[in-house]
């Protein structure tokens, strides 16, 4: 059975999810996959941009191939930092060739030609960009298990899964809705919409339960942010040793090193400036100086806009949608 996208019905939730050109969106679902692995999946319908109904078809019959290396995370989990660090080590850590060619050149995110209207010519070619990679390729994206491509359960790619908890999230993704898809509502309307899965890549939870589940699969490596914030150099001595790559003492610390946080924050091939200030000129909003794509890459940070009443519910949330299962978040 193919992709199904049903509109959602426009209401005030809908609404507080809207960003620049975007206000219809729709449910997608699929078929479970026959897999073992899949066996355990939620399968809940997942928040898309209208746009991902006309790539559906693109995307669940993309051809995956058993030397790629995909990174697949829900947003704002430390995508761009678990990308940088596998695409390193893969590449016998050749940080020349890797500043000279930006992250999302090299590792780029399949969906992204279904967030915005073709109009905008915002990462419309990044189906066909990706498949046109040299092999071996790296590919990230978003989509939940059952969104992927379906044959990436059948040829069994290396695949790292990086989470992160729900309150840290949510703060970084507003202001990443913010400066890179022109969001305008406040962070408690943004909250409302997250909270009831109304973002785009939601729901949340089943998103990181349905990856636990298969931790175990030879072919799928289980991270979190709060692991690679509190023992870096274990994060990459484990995917390291995941992909099949040896690495010396001294290539672990240059690595610990160039994948700090202040380093990301300076490195132009990651820091994503250049498209902060696109979505800025499309939007007509000034450029500024007062934003950057690695912004605090903190645990906790959520504090910062998440009042206690706020906090609470979602701490409620979480446990709700955790019953039943193993997994706890780290923070």
């Amino acid at each position: 059975m193919p992709f199904e996208c049903e509109i959602v019905p426009d209401s005030d939730l809908v609404r507080k999810s809207h960003y620049f050109g975007v206000s219809e969106y729709v449910w997608v679902k699929s078929e479970r996959p026959v897999e073992e692995c899949a066996k355990n999946w939620r399968m809940e319908p997942c928040y898309m941009p209208v746009m991902f109904r006309d790539r559906a078809d693109e995307i669940e019959h993309f051809t995956v191939f058993p030397d790629d290396t995909w990174v697949v995370t829900y947003p704002k989990c430390g995508t761009t930092w678990c990308q940088e660090m596998v695409w390193l080590i893969n590449n016998g850590l050749d940080m020349k060739a890797a500043s000279q060619e930006p992250l999302n050149s090299r590792f780029p995110c399949i969906e992204m030609s279904t967030l915005f209207p073709p109009s905008f010519n915002i990462g419309q070619e990044s189906i066909e960009r990706s498949k046109k990679l040299p092999r071996p390729r790296h590919i990230k994206s978003h989509l939940p298990a059952h969104l992927l491509p379906r044959s990436i359960w059948q040829v069994k790619p290396k695949i790292i899964y990086v989470a992160r908890n729900p309150k840290d999230v949510a703060v970084s993704f507003y202001h990443h809705q913010r400066h890179l898809h022109g969001y305008t509502r406040s962070f408690e309307d943004f909250a409302d919409a997250f909270l009831a899965d109304h973002v785009i890549w939601s729901p949340f939870h089943s998103h990181i339960v349905d990856f636990w589940t298969m931790r175990h699969e030879d072919n799928i490596l289980f991270i979190t942010f709060e692991e690679m914030k509190e023992n870096l150099r274990g994060v990459i001595t484990r995917t390291a040793t995941f992909l099949g790559k040896t690495l010396t003492e001294a290539d672990v610390e240059l690595l610990c090193q160039h994948l700090s946080f202040d380093a990301m924050k300076k490195n132009e091939s990651v820091n994503k400036r250049v498209d902060v200030d696109e979505m800025k000129s499309l939007t007509g909003e000034a450029k500024t100086e007062d934003f950057s794509f690695i912004r605090k890459g903190q645990i906790g940070s959520f504090r910062e806009l998440l009042s206690p009443d706020l906090e609470m519910k979602f701490n409620k949330w979480t446990e709700k949608e955790l019953q039943n299962t193993d997994f706890k978040f780290q923070a």
